[in-house]
């Protein structure tokens, strides 16, 4: 059913998430494709993640939780899927150190397969991070608060590293990289990095996230110029709802006068909202 598939931008994002959260068990008992993540990201697999699979699929999936590894997702056991995940390059078993970029992908000239590829990973296994800016360069208030944004990947596999850069620089990004030698029992990370204020929205205008806990940080970051580290899903949603101030996760107060958000951010945050408004919804 699912032989010599073409290669689309819904399945390129399924093979991102599968390479980030995916485990493809073929141990003589079991065959069954596993898809799961963080219990916080329930949201994100029930509506994304799972849609997007039962379409490209055409099955009916219900997701749970996983209660043994703390854990929130679903399993295929279909034999047809199963293969076509399998002859896309990914391996039965254990993943974590061989994991690559399929083929078909890192020889597309299509951006929309290379961005939704990048998003499936990036939502799975990377991260949206922002930290105090340093430097004698800012005014005092902008040192105050979380303000400079930092996308971040950090996996085990050198396939699966050295295939996202060689797509990222296919997509002009600028980003950087490093390498964290192994301790003790550990396995080697290797880390990709795109930082600044320009590659952020850049990143939302062209890849974006679907998983809400890292898209809500963007939305935060656009409403108040900064944004708290280590915040639940919860506290995120009060805040954008108007529930929560974002100013009490810290020990200092701002004035109302002081502006958070360089002024350099803010004309390229309302450039991309003036983009927005001429972009068809459908």
């Amino acid at each position: 059913m699912f032989e010599n598939q073409i290669m689309t931008p819904d399945l390129a994002e399924i093979c991102g998430i599968h390479a980030g959260d995916g485990y493809l068990r073929n141990d003589g008992k079991r065959r069954e494709l596993d898809i799961s993540g963080g219990v916080d990201e329930k949201e994100y697999y029930d509506n994304h993640v799972v849609p997007l699979f039962e379409r490209v699929f055409n099955i009916k999936i219900t997701p749970r939780f996983f209660p043994h590894r703390n854990t929130y997702g679903f399993v295929i056991r279909d034999r047809n899927i199963l293969e076509s995940i399998h002859s896309l390059g990914f391996p039965y078993g254990k993943k974590t150190l061989t994991v690559g970029v399929p083929v078909q992908i890192l020889q597309s000239n299509d951006l929309c397969i290379i961005y939704r590829f990048i998003r499936g990973v990036f939502d799975t296994d990377g991260s949206l991070s922002f930290k105090k800016r340093g430097g004698s360069g800012y005014k005092a208030s902008y040192l105050k608060r979380h303000t400079y944004p930092l996308i971040q990947l950090g996996i085990c596999s050198r396939n699966l590293w050295r295939g996202v850069c060689m797509l990222l620089r296919r997509t002009g990004f600028p980003f950087s990289v490093s390498y964290q030698k192994p301790k003790g029992n550990n396995s080697p990370k290797y880390q990709v990095e795109l930082r600044g204020d320009a590659n952020t929205i850049n990143w939302i205008s062209n890849i974006g996230f679907k998983n809400s806990i890292k898209f809500n940080r963007f939305l935060i970051w656009k409403k108040f110029g900064f944004m708290p580290p280590e915040l639940s899903l919860e506290e995120q949603k009060d805040i954008l709802s108007g529930k929560s101030d974002p100013n009490k996760f810290y020990g200092d107060s701002i004035s109302n006068k002081e502006d958070i958000t360089p002024p350099l951010v803010r004309r390229r945050l309302i450039l991309m909202k003036d983009i927005e408004s001429f972009i068809p919804k459908n």
